[in-house]
């Protein structure tokens, strides 16, 4: 489901005309629109190599899976705390409530893996 997620926005970021910046985040851009923009794609493009490891993580690796979800994990952890404290957005995006449940869900399955990876020591 990551992996897919990880595609999903990373496509949408990376190659929408907008980044999905304004048509999903409510962003103006009238202001600062390249550099807005530019950002979008670079945070699309991270999200898409993010996706890109966990498919070979899936496909060829499952030795890896822990390792995937804490990087996973990590990333949406402080994606979370800059869309709520950090350096908050001027208005809500989806992302924020998204990313949160996100988080929730990652944590369970953290747990799983760990405890799985414990079963059959490894």
């Amino acid at each position: 489901m990551l992996m897919l997620t990880n595609f999903g926005r990373g496509c949408i970021h990376a190659f929408a005309p907008d980044g999905g910046a304004h048509s999903i985040a409510g962003l103006d851009l009238y202001t600062a629109r390249q550099t807005i923009l530019s950002l979008f794609a670079v945070m699309g493009f991270h999200q898409l190599v993010a996706g890109a490891f966990q498919l070979y993580v899936l496909a060829l690796r499952r030795d890896l899976v822990l390792l995937a979800l804490v990087l996973q994990t990590a990333e949406t952890l402080l994606g979370v705390i800059n869309l709520y404290f950090y350096r908050t957005l001027p208005v809500p995006v989806p992302g924020a409530p998204f990313n949160a449940g996100v988080l929730v869900v990652l944590a369970i399955a953290i747990a799983i893996a760990a405890w799985e990876d414990r079963q059959h020591g490894t």
